[in-house]
């Protein structure tokens, strides 16, 4: 199913990116944070939300320092539904196994929420505005990427609440669902996209 955001962003530089976007002000949803994805220059307000998700939670111990290339080996399983028990046992991420007090692991899942709920909101804006043939492949694979480290922190926290606040576990599996939905509708614009060009090619050969 896979094919593969400088939070500071402001929607000006969206509009020269995408052309045309007279309405859309993105300033609330790529608010300047203590951490900016290191040499982003080129990336746009998806890959830069997703790539400071990822820096964050890995400084903060959310989730494990993995290499890339298990990130998207994971990203290409999770997508077709990995299940909470298949995720990396959050032992060997550590977060579970030291000793905190529930209201500090409430602050950090709050914490950690507020990263994913920006990177939707990212998301959903830009796919919005995005012209219909825009490949978007490129922030497919770092939502994806997002999306495995948000799942594993979801694992974490729930690992070191130990089956308690069960309502804000709840608030932070709909932030990573709702991460997981819009995941999905760009994988859609992706498949579309190769769709309609493989047509083009099929017409342009007279196949």
């Amino acid at each position: 199913m896979s094919y593969r955001l400088k939070t500071t962003l402001t929607a000006l530089s969206v509009c020269i990116a995408l052309s045309g976007c007279a309405t859309v002000d993105l300033n609330e949803v790529t608010r300047p944070s203590d951490y900016q994805a290191a040499g982003d220059a080129e990336l746009n307000v998806v890959q830069q939300a997703a790539a400071t998700l990822n820096m964050v939670f890995r400084d903060r111990g959310f989730v494990a320092k993995t290499s890339r290339k298990r990130l998207q080996s994971a990203a290409s399983v999770l997508l077709n539904g990995l299940e909470d028990k298949q995720i990396i046992d959050a032992k060997a991420m550590g977060y579970a196994d030291i000793p905190k007090s529930e209201s500090l692991i409430l602050a950090d899942m709050k914490y950690a929420r507020s990263y994913i709920d920006r990177t939707v909101a990212a998301a959903q804006v830009y796919l919005e505005v995005a012209p219909v043939k825009r490949d978007l492949r490129k922030e497919l694979v770092s939502l994806e990427k997002a999306l495995i480290a948000s799942t594993e922190a979801q694992s974490v926290f729930k690992a070191a609440l130990k089956g308690a606040a069960q309502s804000d576990v709840a608030i932070f599996e709909q932030s990573v669902a709702n991460l997981r939905d819009v995941t999905d509708e760009f994988g859609a614009r992706v498949r579309v996209h190769d769709t309609d060009k493989l047509a083009s090619r099929g017409l342009a050969t007279g196949s």
